[in-house]
């Protein structure tokens, strides 16, 4: 879907100011923000897809005042409500309980379990290593590496990861990557459907004309088949 949160490309927004050793988490909260999200992946309550899609539908004044991890937060709060596992009565209560009286504050590097139960190893697993998300595909790829391709200009208005900055631009194919899992099917149930995709290398030229910072600059974009065509 076209939304703020697709801001790649646009003016006006200031540079991107790498945070010199920045730590994983700026807060321990965040780190506990994280491991519910995968808690809740491993336990099929939803997929990664699912969490970006809520997110992109925030408010959008709402996307751009609140830090990476609040908008897991709040994604999270929206999709538990809306599958019944909480509701937004009992997030709400336990708010004002921890404003009524504060906790202690949180740890943070808490210890590891001496011997973690098999569930609380598969969450650390996945946390540290991912999962994989590549799948097999009997129908052969359309492009080759060296094909020239366009991103096509689609305008869903569910979640897609097609960056608006590549809509109608040519670019070449740099890597096949395989078959992974549509992100669009995985974003609104959990059927797997795979789909093959590339690494394509864009010209700034291309993507930016002549006001491009650099003509030796590109940019590489993991894209799925269906959102290329032959160009």
């Amino acid at each position: 879907m076209n939304g703020i949160h697709d801001v790649g490309g646009m003016h006006g927004l200031g540079p991107v100011v790498p945070e010199p050793n920045e730590p994983p988490f700026h807060a321990a909260w965040e780190g506990r923000m994280h491991g519910i999200a995968v808690t809740c992946q491993i336990s099929g309550v939803n997929a990664t897809p699912e969490q970006r899609a809520t997110i992109e539908r925030m408010p959008p004044k709402l996307y751009l005042e609140t830090s990476y991890y609040e908008k897991w937060l709040y994604a999270y709060e929206k999709i538990l409500a809306a599958k019944g596992i909480i509701t937004t009565a009992e997030i709400d209560q336990r708010v004002a309980e921890q404003a009524a009286k504060p906790e202690p504050p949180m740890p943070e590097h808490p210890q590891l379990p001496s011997q973690p139960s098999p569930y609380a190893a598969k969450v650390r697993h996945v946390i540290m290593n991912g999962t994989p998300h590549d799948r097999p595909l009997a129908r052969a790829p359309l492009f080759r590496v060296g094909d020239r391709v366009r991103a096509r200009n689609l305008n869903p208005t569910t979640h897609n990861r097609l960056p608006g900055f590549t809509k109608g631009k040519v670019g070449v194919i740099d890597i096949y990557h395989g078959a992974h899992l549509s992100h669009e099917a995985l974003s609104t149930s959990d059927t797997e459907v795979p789909e093959h995709i590339y690494a394509v290398r864009f010209e700034a030229a291309e993507l930016w004309g002549p006001s491009a910072e650099s003509a030796t600059d590109a940019v590489y974009v993991d894209l799925f088949e269906h959102y290329l065509e032959a160009a």
